[in-house]
């Protein structure tokens, strides 16, 4: 059970914290007009942490943050509408990357950073594995050819569509198609009978192939491997996932070989107003 604590004397009293609850578990106490939980509203709560955050006097505590532990947000440090616009404009998917590992150090920070990324009720249900080291990597992309050649023995409609035929002979003529010759593999997973996995490993992904950007590394989403490792026992068991996970965002991290210098053009938004 979470349980909050309010410094009355700094408390401004004006249920700004109340309003935001996303739960609606949060009332203003008559008598001393600072905010309590409702009854059980401890049990409720999912710690996401809004009447925290909100508070700019730091009067509130929750037994599972204080703030000595939290970050201030710097509002005048965050970025612009038109850096924020080209920015993500200007994300591109990296396949090429130069022979250069990326340090362990930079793989945390960036799971740091992703693990801030929303999920439905705040579940966080996302884990991470991480496969590093090129060699490592190599021997990843050829047991999902091996998975992909089983499937096209088998006249699997699903690899004959994917044309895994062009891929399989890529790869036994020295180009890898699957993980680009990548450093690093990341795979952000969960339970299959979790219904919350699926979009919060996408969101949690995308969280991390951006703010790759910012640590001057590249990523690219490796669909392939992530169709093996929830299709194949053998490369599953690679990754190190239980049996019970299921891979919901793969991307291939390293250091870009190049730098693009323009944005290209997208089809315009399809929009139907109501």
């Amino acid at each position: 059970m979470i349980t909050i604590e309010v410094d009355k004397k700094t408390c401004a009293g004006d249920g700004k914290c109340v309003e935001i609850c996303p739960l609606h578990i949060l009332k203003m106490n008559e008598k001393e007009h600072i905010p309590e939980f409702i009854p059980d509203g401890g049990e409720i709560c999912i710690n996401c942490g809004h009447c925290f955050a909100l508070c700019p006097r730091a009067s509130i505590k929750l037994s599972t943050m204080e703030v000595k532990n939290s970050i201030d947000l710097d509002l005048a440090k965050l970025p612009k509408a038109e850096q924020v616009e080209l920015f993500l404009k200007g994300r591109r998917s990296i396949r090429k990357y130069k022979d250069e590992p990326v340090a362990k150090e930079s793989i945390e920070k960036l799971l740091d950073i992703a693990r801030y990324a929303p999920s439905g009720i705040n579940r966080q249900p996302v884990n991470w594995a991480v496969v590093t080291g090129k060699n490592k990597v190599y021997d990843l992309g050829g047991l999902v050819v091996e998975w992909m050649e089983g499937l096209l023995n088998a006249q699997s409609q699903m690899a004959i569509s994917f044309r895994f035929d062009r891929l399989v002979i890529s790869w036994k003529n020295g180009e890898d198609l699957i993980c680009r010759g990548a450093p690093c593999i990341v795979i952000a997973y969960g339970l299959k009978d979790d219904p919350m996995v699926p979009q919060s490993c996408t969101i949690s992904g995308t969280y991390l192939e951006l703010a790759a950007f910012g640590l001057g590394l590249g990523a690219c989403w490796a669909g392939y491997v992530q169709m093996a490792i929830n299709m194949s026992d053998k490369v599953r068991e690679f990754t190190g996932l239980p049996s019970r996970a299921m891979a919901g965002a793969v991307m291939m991290i390293g250091h870009p070989k190049y730098r693009y210098s323009r944005i290209p053009l997208r089809n315009p938004a399809k929009i139907a107003w109501k």
